[in-house]
């Protein structure tokens, strides 16, 4: 498949002044269009109204009868005509077969007499009927009109040609198309100035913004002071703080475990690099050496798998695969895997089940780590018993595992979910940050008591 060819870019104010001047085109091609279009159907309409009323009301006024007077003018008396509301009044010639005009109204006429004749021809050229034209449209270089015509019924071979000119008010028509013309360039003008001032409260923000981006990927994530006056640039700015905020937290954490990391990891190869010398000088006993050196690859090994284990944690999201099942049999087979390093300490489980399933849709592999990890703790520390609850009280879901030992130092208390933090007897400080992980995954909640031995109960929601 051929590759797409690349979009063209644009600067955003190029872009909104583009899309400011195509609105205004569309606007005012639309109001021209419509302009024009009802103003030439309104003249059309009001000049065939008047052109009826001429041929219908005077077209036989103006014959001679055989008692007129030689010479009399034939012409109908057009004074009383009414006037239309484009204000155009109508004319009349008489014309004969040829077309040459052969009378006129010297004194109403508003054309000179090569006007005249100009109309005459232009209805020979179109080869117009005299007896009963309507409405014919008449373009000379003067002016624009519309001529009606009926044979003089009283004289042969003559024709009375009634027409209105309308190019006065073709002329207004043009005024205010020009007019428009000029508003739209003005406009345009306008379109330009406010191209730029939107462009430049956008762009002004942005470049900010922008700025602050790449201050982030360089590692500064020191807050910045925004105050723009649009609310949502401001609330972009308040969420880019807070995402540097949640940065420069994620780096310090980083940053301190890998030190813990690299320092937890240090200390079992040293022991393990002291007893391999010391074997190969000869200076150490290679049984007992032997055996403190498994112990110490053990120890390393529970450590890396912690850590592969703890990384794949922060690697997940929330939509981790999940079915509901009985928590109180997770919680039972986590006590059952542990019962012989109870039993050798001489500790006893005790456990504090509802009757009924307590059922929670969960990971099952996770669940049972964290639970495992919390149990072990306790097992750590118990001096008789480790009691394991597991209720549910109307939506709330609770586990709890207390064991009855001296209780965690409050010192150490706000500290004991932390990555590689050891309290008293501790191993490598990374069990109770597993848990607290895995629990906030299902969207639960931990806590410690510690007012008789130490009570670590997890709370969820259905």
């Amino acid at each position: 498949m051929a590759n797409k060819l690349p979009r063209r870019k644009w600067h955003i104010k190029p872009r909104i002044f583009a899309m400011l001047l195509l609105l205004m085109a569309i606007v005012f091609s639309s109001i021209y269009i419509a302009f024009n279009l009802f103003t030439s159907q309104y003249i059309r309409s009001n000049v065939e109204m008047q052109l009826d009323d001429l041929t219908n009301n005077f077209g036989m006024m103006g014959g001679n009868h055989p008692n007129n007077p030689p010479g009399e003018l034939r012409l109908p008396d057009l004074s009383g005509q009414r006037r239309n509301r484009i204000g155009a009044r109508g004319e009349v010639i008489i014309l004969n077969s040829h077309y040459e005009v052969k009378e006129y109204n010297a004194f109403s006429i508003s054309e000179d007499t090569d006007e005249l004749t100009h109309i005459a021809n232009y209805l020979k050229n179109k080869n117009v009927d005299l007896a009963g034209a309507k409405y014919v449209r008449v373009d000379t270089a003067e002016g624009e009109y519309y001529v009606s015509s009926i044979k003089d019924a009283n004289w042969p071979d003559s024709y009375f040609v009634f027409y209105v000119s309308v190019a006065g008010i073709n002329n207004l028509v043009e005024a205010i198309n020009l007019a428009m013309a000029v508003i739209m360039a003005i406009a345009m003008l306008i379109c330009f100035v406010m191209a730029n001032l939107i462009a430049g409260s956008v762009t002004k923000p942005l470049k900010r913004l922008s700025r602050f981006t790449e201050e982030i990927g360089k590692g500064n994530f020191t807050r910045n002071r925004f105050d723009f006056s649009d609310i949502e640039f401001d609330e972009l700015g308040e969420a880019m703080n807070q995402s540097a905020e949640k940065l420069d937290l994620y780096d310090k954490d980083q940053r301190a475990f890998f030190q813990n990391v690299s320092h937890e990891l240090r200390t079992p190869l040293q022991s393990i690099r002291c007893y391999a010398e010391g074997v190969e000088c000869g200076l150490m006993d290679a049984k007992k050496s032997g055996a403190t050196i498994i112990t110490e690859i053990d120890r390393l090994s529970e450590l890396v798998e912690d850590l592969l284990y703890i990384s794949r944690v922060d690697s997940i999201t929330s939509h981790v695969e999940k079915r509901e099942n009985d928590l109180r049999d997770t919680l039972a087979l986590c006590a059952e895997a542990q019962k012989p390093l109870a039993d050798k300490n001489g500790i006893q489980f005790e456990y504090l089940f509802d009757d009924n399933p307590v059922m929670f849709a969960y990971n099952e592999k996770h669940m049972y780590r964290a639970l495992s990890n919390l149990i072990a703790n306790a097992l750590r520390y118990a001096q008789t018993k480790v009691t394991l609850r597991c209720r549910q009280a109307d939506q709330q879901i609770e586990v709890s595992v207390i064991d009855d030992g001296k209780g965690i130092a409050p010192e150490d208390l706000p500290h004991i979910f932390e990555r590689f933090y050891k309290g008293r007897d501790g191993k490598h400080g990374i069990g109770l940050a597993i848990v607290k992980s895995v629990i906030e995954i299902h969207g639960g909640k931990i806590s410690v008591g510690c007012d008789q031995g130490t009570c670590f109960t997890i709370t969820f929601n259905k």
